[in-house]
């Protein structure tokens, strides 16, 4: 999407600089993880917390999640991983937002544990912090034209240039010539994921602010509140392989699993707080 957004700039004055202007999806990751990290360090601080520590546990989160990317779409794709060994040794591959989460919690709590700091309450602010991470990543894979949507006949439908892994997909599946000079239009999924992570942020600092007393409830929240609207998305995904009488991807399969848990643990959350209430 990229190349066609700068192609559309550069029909107007001053269109050389587009190049300049439309950020790279390695940008907009880079500028997520930034993002994150200022606001949580800064909450951190604001509650009490080491802002020094808050900062190591953002260091070791961005090394495992960066690992867990690449390694869990390994195992999403070890069919391919295992015909074709070769792509282990390609840092630069696919990655999956799934590795990004568990790889950089792992990495987070390591941290905590090595320190032995208050583990609920850096997550808790972590809860908070965390929405803007696939609010503002997100639009990488709008820029890359990865994670695409199912075809839709909508105003907002996008259609993306030869490119784009969609345009290709589309071409294997006989939908469109490969001299076609765009993709069929699709749902612009890593937009709707990305304005619901933005609520998901409102939504977690809001429980935050209001429930900082109770360790661990606002991660919960977060875990819960993402996963459930993330499990809707799912179904406009175009580029995941599904699977059993649900036709459920694997993502959705994540979700439903860390809903239930999340939800569980909330509601034992909610009956210590109705038993034990707060006292200001």
């Amino acid at each position: 999407m990229r190349p066609r957004l700068i192609e559309f700039l550069q029909n107007y004055p001053g269109g050389g600089i587009a190049n300049y202007l439309i950020p790279t999806g390695t940008m907009m990751y880079v500028l997520a993880m930034l993002a994150v990290m200022y606001i949580y360090v800064k909450r951190c601080e604001q509650s009490g917390l080491s802002g020094y520590h808050a900062l190591g546990t953002c260091i070791f989160a961005i090394i495992g999640g960066l690992a867990g990317a690449r390694v869990f779409y390994l195992l999403e794709t070890l069919p391919e991983t295992i015909t074709t060994p070769g792509v282990i040794l390609n840092i630069f591959g696919g990655t999956t937002s799934w590795g990004v989460y568990i790889g950089g919690f792992t990495g987070f709590f390591l941290y905590l544990k090595r320190y032995r700091l208050k583990a609920p309450e850096y997550a808790d602010v972590m809860g908070a912090s965390l929405g803007l991470g696939p609010f503002i990543g997100r639009w990488s894979c709008f820029l890359h034209g990865c994670c695409y949507g199912t075809p839709a006949e909508l105003p907002w439908a996008v259609r993306y240039p030869p490119s784009g892994p969609l345009f290709w997909h589309q071409v294997k599946l006989d939908l469109i010539p490969a001299q076609a000079s765009l993709s069929l239009p699709v749902h612009p999924l890593p937009v709707y994921l990305s304005l619901s992570a933005l609520a998901v942020f409102f939504l977690t600092s809001a429980v935050w602010k209001k429930y900082s007393y109770y360790p661990g409830i606002t991660l919960l929240f977060y875990w819960f509140s993402y996963c459930s609207l993330r499990f809707i998305w799912e179904y406009f995904r175009g580029n995941t392989p599904r699977w059993g009488f649900m036709n459920w991807d694997l993502g959705q399969i994540v979700c439903i699993a860390v809903v239930l848990i999340s939800g569980w643990m909330l509601f034992c959350f909610k009956r210590r707080i109705s038993i034990v209430p707060h006292d200001p």
